[in-house]
């Protein structure tokens, strides 16, 4: 399968996972399953044909309603100059942004009145290998300090 393909079928799940999850009705159990998994960052890298990260992905569930996370986004996005916001649709809380030769899709997902989950994608830049944090999870960890949530790599 070409790298592309993947790439486009790993959309198709997130994006399939997202409706799902707005779609669905929310019960008692699954708000209490998403509140007890709040703050994990869970991220994905996909690797092109020769091995190399070509894509990133990250999540993050947080306790705090749609709109305030994605105004949140929006205000550190704005805020960096080394960033630039290439589109932003505030109805569907979705923004891309730019920042050299790399760029970034996040969407924000309400999962219910006070929960809310974080997706970004975003190609992998030369660095990606290293074995330090991610752009995409310093991106989410700089969000959720600004709204004084704790956030932590999944797994650490």
């Amino acid at each position: 399968m070409k790298p592309g393909t993947t790439m486009i079928s790993l959309i198709k799940v997130i994006a399939t996972v997202a409706v799902v999850a707005v779609s669905t009705p929310v019960d008692a159990q699954w708000i209490m399953a998403a509140r007890h998994i709040a703050g994990r960052i869970h991220e994905l890298t996909q690797d092109d044909q020769n091995g190399q990260p070509a894509y990133q992905f990250a999540t993050v569930i947080l306790d705090a309603p749609a709109a305030n996370v994605f105004a949140t986004v929006v205000r550190v996005a704005s805020s960096n100059n080394a960033v630039t916001i290439v589109s932003r649709d505030d109805a569907n809380m979705r923004i891309k942004v730019a920042e050299g030769s790399k760029s970034a899709s996040l969407n924000v997902v309400p999962l219910s009145d006070d929960t809310s989950q974080i997706l970004i994608g975003a190609t992998a830049g030369p660095s990606a290998s290293d074995p330090g944090t991610s752009q995409i999870v310093s991106s989410i960890k700089r969000i959720c300090a600004e709204m004084n949530k704790t956030c932590t790599v999944s797994g650490q």
